[in-house]
């Protein structure tokens, strides 16, 4: 077993000389075990070893028993200890999670607070070839794609897997041979949870009646789908490249794409964006039939939204819009949540090619009736050079501006006077009878 540890190791650089590894000790047969072997590859691989146990709350006096344990194996062999305690079925049942999914939670969140703790550079977790088995029949039976199939890889960020392609009956042999106790979890044996069905029944009975060696079969097949996903990954990530736009994708695009393309594309623009954990099948569906929606159409996602512009379909966290009004200083500052305008007077026209100006007739204007605020429904404007006034959203679907660029503040009287980026009102333009100009820079946002 040890020397399965070792290649796999070595095989896929889970361990650099001089790292530090936090070992999570349950002080059940899998996790006694890597701490032993982690050890005794720890002086010829020149790495050092952490342990941290958590105290889940679940099984009373037993999960006190096992903190003991485990706290008393760490001071025999010298190894530093880390732990603590947290109520998993209260916490299940404040997130709405079974007990098995907050165990998990809470049990990665720990042992990264461990890794922290111990200022170590890599987490090792217990995982052999027998809970690789147990995962992809899981994920089979919940009808998984291609990516679920290939199972748990060695490492994934942080977290390590050295026991990986050991078996149970393995690693019991080592455990015996070479004397060390263990503690046993009374639940591994209660056919309750799903997981443990598989365990229980489902694995033994296709080893006895179809396929002994069912176990390692599995584990091949996963390495052998690995290298297809890898591959189909590869060539989504350069299609969905190829569709990136200024501001989104490209909706034709990505529309052209061959399903197993589109469907992984989906997903990293999910990712890239901002949520990948609980997007599901489904949601990739209805972003798929999102494609062809109207523009200005809005999907809501697990943690962000879609939504389409004319040719693109965007993704990202949108933020409300604060509301806010308030009177612009004339000549100064005026500070506002979407960004600052900066007003002074000057004499003449004054005029500037610049869109982020506005050049307005002082003679034409109210300067106390002047405010900066955010656009409001049946806002109208008269851009310069317009043949009339038009609602002001009227105007933006003219200019196809995406909708995620019209939160802009506006300077306004009675009506708008200035759009940031685009123009001022036809009302108070300056013209060659103009004796003095305000003039207006915006700074902020980009336009």
């Amino acid at each position: 077993m040890q020397n399965k540890a070792a290649e796999a190791i070595w095989a896929y650089g889970l361990i650099g000389p001089g790292q530090t590894v936090v070992c999570g000790v349950s002080g059940g047969a899998d996790s006694v075990a890597l701490l032993k072997s982690l050890l005794s590859l720890s002086t010829p691989m020149e790495f050092k070893v952490c342990a941290a146990h958590l105290n889940h709350g679940i099984r009373g006096e037993s999960a006190e028993h096992d903190e003991q344990f485990v706290r008393d194996l760490c001071e025999f062999y010298g190894v530093p200890f880390y732990s603590e305690r947290a109520d998993i079925p209260a916490l299940a049942k404040k997130h709405k999670l079974t007990v098995e999914q907050a165990g998990r939670e809470e049990r990665y969140a720990f042992l990264e607070r461990a890794r922290l703790h111990f200022n170590a550079d890599l987490i090792a977790v217990a995982h052999h070839m027998n809970d690789q088995a147990e995962s992809i029949l899981l994920h089979m039976t919940r009808g998984s794609g291609l990516s679920g199939l290939t199972g748990m890889q060695p490492k994934r960020d942080r977290i390590i897997r050295p026991l990986l392609f050991v078996r149970r009956d393995e690693i019991e042999e080592y455990l015996s041979r070479e004397g060390l106790a263990y503690c046993i979890d009374e639940t591994n044996f209660e056919p309750d949870g799903t997981r443990n069905r598989i365990r229980l029944d489902i694995l033994p009975y296709i080893e006895k009646h179809i396929n002994p060696a069912i176990v390692p079969t599995l584990c091949s097949m996963a390495e052998l789908l690995l290298r297809d996903e890898k591959y189909l990954g590869a060539q989504a990530e350069e299609a969905l490249s190829s569709c990136k736009r200024d501001g989104g994708y490209d909706r034709r695009a990505l529309q052209k794409l061959p399903l197993p393309l589109l469907t992984r594309a989906i997903r990293l623009a999910l990712k890239n964006a901002g949520a990948e954990a609980d997007i599901e099948r489904v949601h990739v569906e209805k972003v798929i039939a999102f494609l062809k929606a109207r523009t200005g159409a809005r999907l809501h996602l697990p943690f962000v939204e879609a939504w389409t512009s004319y040719d693109l379909i965007q993704f990202g966290v949108t933020e409300e819009l604060p509301e806010f009004q308030m009177k612009l200083n004339v000549p100064g500052e005026t500070v506002t949540p979407l960004g600052t305008f900066v007003a002074e007077l000057v004499d003449g026209g004054g005029f500037l090619k610049d869109k982020t100006v506005a050049c307005m007739d002082l003679a034409k204007l109210d300067l106390d009736a002047l405010s900066v605020r955010t656009r409001k429904d049946g806002d109208r404007f008269y851009p310069v050079g317009s043949p009339g006034r038009r609602k002001l959203k009227q105007y933006f679907i003219d200019k196809k501006v995406p909708r995620d660029k019209r939160n802009l503040p506006l300077i306004c009287a009675s009506e708008v006077l200035f759009v940031p980026g685009h123009a001022v009102s036809e009302a108070v333009k300056v013209d060659g009878h103009t004796a003095k100009t305000l003039r207006v820079k915006f700074l902020g946002t980009k336009i």
